[in-house]
């Protein structure tokens, strides 16, 4: 018997997988452009690593903060009424 693509659990498996796999490489890319931001600015401003470590601290948390809310919402999609939670 055939299953629709919300009703096939191992493709609700790989989806699930591929967002945070996303979620993942978003957390890397807000790194990277924030540390990016505050070396430009820093050799613009003509100052040391002030603004790179500022930038590298606001890209970790933005990047956090992003990537703990893609993980939360793929968990609540995959425990659903009906379903048992782990």
């Amino acid at each position: 018997m055939a299953h629709g693509p919300q009703q096939d659990p191992i493709g609700r498996g790989f989806g699930a997988g591929y967002a945070i796999v996303g979620a993942g490489f978003q957390f890397a890319f807000a790194i990277l452009l924030f540390l990016g931001g505050g070396m430009l600015l820093d050799r613009w401003l003509g100052t040391r690593p002030v603004f790179t470590l500022l930038g590298v601290a606001v890209g970790l948390g933005a990047g956090f903060y992003v990537f703990l809310v893609r993980v939360m919402a793929a968990s609540r999609q995959g425990s659903g009424p009906g379903k048992p939670s782990p």
